[in-house]
C-alpha cells in the first residue's frame, strides 16, 4: 500500500475518533446549537465599534446633533454589556465541557493508566495527562479564538461591502495570515509530538527512582539517575525550544504583518478617500473591521503550540475511548467454581516480544492445591502472573469454569481471583480499607475474617489502633512480614475462588509460616483452588501437587513426593529465554 494511502486511511480514522468522542462529550445538538449561537452573537456585535465610528464620522460630525450622538452612545453601551455577558456566557459553557470531559472519562482513564504501568512497552503520554491538558485548554481563551476564526470571510465580505478594493487588501492579509498558521503547524507538530515522548520518558524513570529509593540512595545510584533523568529533560527540552522559537518567529511575523495591514488598509481608505470614493467614517471602520477579522487568527498563531499539544491529546483520547466503546463488553458470568484448565500455555511479560514460557498444561479442580517450583529464572512469576490474565497468552488457553480470561472484565474477575505478589505494596489509608481492597460496601465481619482465614487476626489487633492503624505510603508504616500478612488477608478477602501466592512465605517468620500454612488449607477446605509459587519446602506443606519448571518448560507434574526429587536433576538445554 503506497504511503499517501495509509496516511489518508490514518487521517480518516482519526476524524472518525474525533466525530466519536464528540458525539460522547455533547450527547444532544441543543448544546452545540448553544455554543454556536453564542458565538454567532459575539462575532456580531463584535460590528459595533467599526459601525459606531463609521456612524460618528458620517452622521454626528457632519450634522452636529448631540442628540444622535448620545442616543447611539447609550445604543452602543447596552450593546457592548450584552457582548460581554455572553461572551462570559460562551466561556463558562466550554469550561463546563471542560468539567464534564473529566467527569466522564477521569476513571476510565485511570484504569487505563494502570494498564499502561503493566505494559511496560507503552510509551506515550499518559490518557490522564491528555485528560487535563484538554481540560485546561476548554477552560482558556484558546477555544474562543477557534470559534471566532471561521467569521474571518463574513468580515471581508463586510470590508468588500464598503468598497471592492478594500476587501481585495483585507483578503490578502488574511491568506498571509492562515498561511503563516498553516506553517506554525507543520514547523511545530513532530517537535511537540517528541517532546511529549521525552517527557513520558522523564516521568516513567522519576517514578522508579522514587519507587525504589532506599536500594537507590544505599547503592549509590542517585548521581547516576539524576544525570540520566536530567539528560532526558534537557533532550524533551530542546525539542519544546526549538517548536518556541519556530513557533514564536512565526507567531511575531503574524502580529507584525497584522500591524502593518492596519496601516495598509487606511493608507487605501485615504487614496479612496482622496478620490471621494468613501467617507473618512468608511477609511476609519475599515481599518477597525480588517483588525477584528485578523485578530482571532493572530491569536491562534500566537498560542499554537497550546492548540498543537490539545489537539494531540484530543485526538489520543478520541482513538483510546473509541476503540473502548467498540470493544464488545464481556457478557456477566456467574460465581466460578474455581475449576481452572491450561492448555498449551506459551506467555511472557510486558515489553518481550519471545516467550518466556510454552507448552504449559495443566487442569485444577475447586480444592486443589498445586506448588510451582523451579530454579531462579525458570519462569515460575510469569507462569503465575498468566494465571491471574497480567501476563496475556501469546499461544494457548486458560479457563476459569470453561470460559477464558478475556470473558471477564479486569473488575469482574478481580472479586473472585486472591493474588499475592512478591513485592507487596499495600494501598489505602488503613489496614481495614487495605484488606477489603477500597471496597466501600465492605462490611466490618467480612474484612475480619479475611484477617483471621490469614492468621492475622491477632497480629493486627496489636497494633497501636487495630484495623484503624495507617499503613503509610504503600505499606511503609509497618515492618515487611506484617505488609505481607495483610496483603495475603488482602488476597483471601471475599473468598476468591482462585488464589495465587507468589513467594508467600518471604520475610515471614516461624510464626508467619505456621499462619500462611493454616490460611492454604483453610481456603482449599471451602472449595478454592490455591496455587502456591516458592523456592521454600515449607510453603508447599499444604498442597499435595507440584508443577516443576525449568527453562520455561513443563519439567515435572504431579504428586509432591515424586515431583521434588527432580528439582536437583539438571535441566536440559532449552531455547527460550528465561524470565
Amino acid at each position: 500500500m503506497k504511503r499517501g494511502k495509509v496516511q489518508d486511511i490514518a487521517s480518516l480514522e482519526t476524524a472518525r475518533a474525533r466525530r466519536g468522542l464528540l458525539r460522547i462529550l455533547v450527547p444532544n445538538r441543543s448544546l452545540l446549537g448553544g455554543i454556536a449561537l453564542f458565538s454567532v452573537s459575539v462575532n456580531l456585535l463584535m460590528l459595533t465599534a467599526p459601525l459606531f465610528m463609521l456612524q460618528v464620522y458620517d452622521r454626528v460630525l457632519t450634522s452636529r446633533s448631540e442628540e444622535t450622538l448620545l442616543t447611539l452612545f447609550l445604543l452602543v453601551t447596552g450593546l457592548y454589556a450584552a457582548q460581554a455577558v455572553i461572551d462570559y456566557c460562551r466561556g463558562r459553557v466550554l469550561a463546563r465541557l471542560g468539567e464534564r470531559l473529566d467527569g466522564l472519562f477521569a476513571a476510565k482513564l485511570f484504569a487505563h493508566d494502570m494498564s499502561n504501568a503493566l505494559d511496560r512497552s507503552h510509551s506515550g503520554p499518559s490518557p490522564l495527562s491528555d485528560l487535563a491538558r484538554l481540560r485546561r485548554f476548554m477552560t482558556g481563551p484558546d477555544p474562543a479564538s477557534l470559534l471566532d476564526a471561521p467569521w474571518v470571510p463574513v468580515y471581508l465580505l463586510v470590508l468588500a461591502s464598503l468598497h471592492p478594493m478594500l476587501g481585495l487588501v483585507g483578503l490578502a492579509g488574511a491568506l498571509v495570515v492562515v498561511g503563516l498558521a498553516y506553517l506554525a503547524d507543520r514547523a511545530t507538530r513532530r517537535d511537540l509530538q517528541r517532546s511529549a515522548q521525552v517527557e513520558a520518558a522523564s516521568r516513567r524513570l522519576h517514578a522508579a527512582a522514587a519507587n525504589a529509593a532506599e536500594a537507590t540512595r544505599v547503592l549509590g545510584m542517585e548521581g547516576t539517575l539524576a544525570s540520566r533523568f536530567a539528560q532526558l529533560r534537557r533532550k524533551g527540552i530542546a525539542a519544546e525550544a526549538g517548536s518556541g522559537d519556530r513557533g514564536a518567529a512565526l507567531a511575531s511575523a503574524a502580529r507584525g504583518f497584522r500591524l502593518f495591514l492596519q496601516s495598509a488598509i487606511l493608507a487605501a481608505g485615504a487614496v479612496l478617500a482622496m478620490r471621494q470614493e468613501v467617507t473618512g467614517g468608511v477609511m476609519i471602520a475599515a481599518a477597525i473591521v480588517l483588525g477584528r477579522s485578523l485578530a482571532p487568527v493572530d491569536r491562534i498563531v500566537s498560542q499554537w503550540r497550546s492548540i498543537a499539544q490539545a489537539r494531540s491529546a484530543f485526538d489520543r483520547l478520541s482513538a483510546l475511548l473509541t476503540r473502548d466503546t467498540r470493544s464488545a463488553i464481556p457478557f456477566p458470568l456467574p460465581q466460578p467454581s474455581g475449576k481452572l484448565v491450561v492448555t498449551d500455555l506459551a506467555s511472557a511479560p510486558a515489553g518481550c516480544a519471545r516467550p518466556v514460557i510454552a507448552g504449559i498444561s495443566f487442569s485444577l479442580e475447586p480444592g486443589d492445591g498445586l506448588g510451582i517450583i523451579g530454579p531462579s529464572g525458570a519462569g515460575k512469576s510469569t507462569l503465575a502472573r498468566a494465571l491471574i490474565g497480567i501476563a496475556k497468552p501469546m499461544a494457548g488457553r486458560i479457563e476459569i469454569d470453561g470460559a477464558s480470561l478475556s470473558q471477564w472484565t479486569p473488575a469482574a474477575l478481580g472479586r473472585h481471583i486472591g493474588y499475592l505478589p512478591q513485592d507487596v505494596q499495600l494501598i489505602g489509608d488503613t489496614v481495614a480499607e487495605s484488606i477489603a481492597r477500597l471496597d466501600p460496601e465492605a462490611r466490618a465481619e467480612d474484612i475480619v475474617q479475611a484477617a483471621r482465614d490469614a492468621g492475622a487476626h491477632e497480629m493486627i489487633l496489636g497494633l497501636p489502633d487495630g484495623y484503624g492503624t495507617r499503613i503509610g505510603d504503600g505499606g511503609s508504616a509497618l515492618s515487611g512480614g506484617q505488609r505481607r500478612r495483610i496483603a495475603l488477608a488482602r488476597a483471601l478477602y471475599g473468598e476468591p475462588a482462585l488464589i495465587v501466592l507468589d513467594e508467600p512465605n518471604a520475610q515471614l517468620d516461624r510464626e508467619g509460616d505456621v499462619a500462611l500454612i493454616g490460611a492454604i488449607r483453610r481456603a482449599r477446605s471451602r472449595g478454592a483452588v490455591v496455587i502456591v509459587v516458592t523456592h521454600r519446602q515449607s510453603a508447599v506443606t499444604a498442597v499435595d501437587t507440584l508443577l516443576l519448571m525449568k527453562n520455561g518448560t513443563l519439567a515435572g507434574l504431579g504428586n509432591k513426593h515424586d515431583v521434588m526429587p527432580l528439582l536437583s536433576q539438571p535441566a536440559k538445554a532449552n531455547a527460550l529465554s528465561s524470565r
